[in-house]
């Protein structure tokens, strides 16, 4: 689709996920879950800004705008089987049809939004992924020195 995106890294993920995986090898333990759900929340900024952005003929296409946490952050996610359109409104090109719409490898919507969220999605997930360990009392790798990250 893109032949760019945007992602925001967060330092210290890889050492992080090393940490829980010796803390639980249960992918569906609560302290997975309540990951799962800080990516979540971090980028429904993103998703808001989209479906706003985009055009709203039926409104179909903003309807299937949707969010999902992962192990590792959170996704933003935009068309299914049943808006396979989402791709053009979003990059443009061909299609089958003969319709065109100018191609932008950045895409209108999804891309420029996470680009200009990306610092409150990386906030909101830091503060998140603090209130999950402070809540479990099980992070104590409390440090204000940048040298002391392992990644």
């Amino acid at each position: 689709m893109a032949a760019s995106g945007s992602v925001v890294g967060v330092v210290g993920m890889a050492a992080l996920r090393r940490d829980l995986n010796r803390l639980t090898d249960d992918v569906k333990s609560p302290l997975y879950a309540a990951i799962k759900a800080a990516g979540k929340g971090a980028v429904e900024p993103v998703a808001s800004a989209v479906r706003g952005d985009l055009p709203h003929d039926t409104g179909t296409l903003a309807g299937s705008v949707r969010t999902s946490g992962t192990r590792t952050g959170g996704a933003v996610r935009m068309g299914r089987a049943t808006v396979p359109y989402a791709g053009w409104i979003d990059f443009g090109g061909s299609r089958p049809d003969g319709s065109e719409r100018s191609y932008v490898p950045d895409g209108r919507y999804l891309f420029p939004a996470a680009r200009g969220l990306q610092s409150v999605a990386a906030d909101r997930y830091s503060a998140a992924l603090d209130q999950v360990f402070a809540s479990n009392g099980i992070w104590t790798n409390v440090t204000s020195d940048g040298s002391a990250v392992h990644d």
